[in-house]
């Protein structure tokens, strides 16, 4: 096992830990040097190889600091790499003029030719629920929005913090959470990275960007997917696996980098 050390926080790694999984692979295998530490809470209450811990905690509006206090105990880390939940961003749960959390801005009752872009992040109202073709409930709905833009903020937010040298954030290619965080919030996305996981041994397309300050270089080729996603697997956890090659592949090429940056700073 290589002597340099590179810590890892593996943010929402708490379903079935493909993070975890693969720098567990990579350090058994191939003698790399990976400390990892998965945080997050577990939807389906199988798993309890992680940190448990709440990241769509807003406490600290209120003075409870325990997200942050947590985080503050462990190694800084060298990558933080994070999966936020995709289903407010999803255009899985397809509505009029957007997805089940967020419509687009409508401008076309202006007698010129709009000046601006119109936004994809308008709240819904409860009356759009009545007319949706699919019985989507509208409390449910709010939730996961909220959900989706708390997830989305602490993620960043844990990134400028405790600023590591690298970061990766991976969600679906087509979502609306790349849009969010570069003109909502204002953080910037240097390379988005596009692969399918298909290129990784895996029976589904799934079309997906890793989100990060490196060029990863990810394997991209439209490949036919073995099943549809309908007929894969109902299970929350499941759904949101990782290849493992994609992992193996992603976590050898940052620690090379870290490796060679650590031996150019001797």
């Amino acid at each position: 096992m290589s002597d340099t050390k590179m810590t890892v926080w593996a943010l929402f790694d708490s379903g079935n830990g493909s993070y975890t999984k693969g720098a567990t692979a990579l350090n058994g295998s191939e003698g790399a040097n990976i400390d990892i530490y998965p945080v997050g809470i577990d939807i389906e209450n199988k798993n309890n190889h992680f940190i448990n811990l709440n990241l769509a905690d807003y406490g600290r509006l209120f003075g409870d600091t325990k997200l942050f206090d947590e985080l503050d105990k462990l190694p800084k880390p060298d990558l933080i790499i994070a999966s936020p939940p995709c289903e407010s961003w999803s255009n899985a749960s397809a509505m009029n003029e957007g997805n089940a959390c967020w419509k687009q801005e409508d401008l076309s009752d202006s007698l010129f030719a709009p000046q601006r872009e119109a936004s994809m992040f308008t709240i819904r109202n409860s009356s759009d629920y009545d007319q949706a073709y699919i019985n989507y409930q509208y409390d449910r709905q709010f939730m996961k929005r909220v959900n989706g833009e708390l997830t989305a903020f602490n993620t960043i937010e844990i990134i400028k913090r405790y600023a590591p040298k690298y970061f990766i954030i991976e969600n679906p290619a087509s979502g609306r959470l790349w849009k969010y965080i570069e003109q909502v919030i204002g953080f910037r996305l240097p390379y988005l990275n596009m692969t399918r996981y298909n290129n990784y041994d895996y029976p589904l397309q799934k079309p997906t960007k890793f989100a990060s300050n490196l060029d990863l270089g990810l394997k991209n080729d439209i490949i036919k997917q073995e099943v549809e996603w309908k007929y894969f697997s109902k299970s929350y956890n499941e759904r949101s696996n990782i290849p493992h090659n994609l992992v193996i592949e992603i976590f050898t090429k940052v620690y090379n980098k870290f490796i060679q940056e650590k031996q150019h700073d001797k």
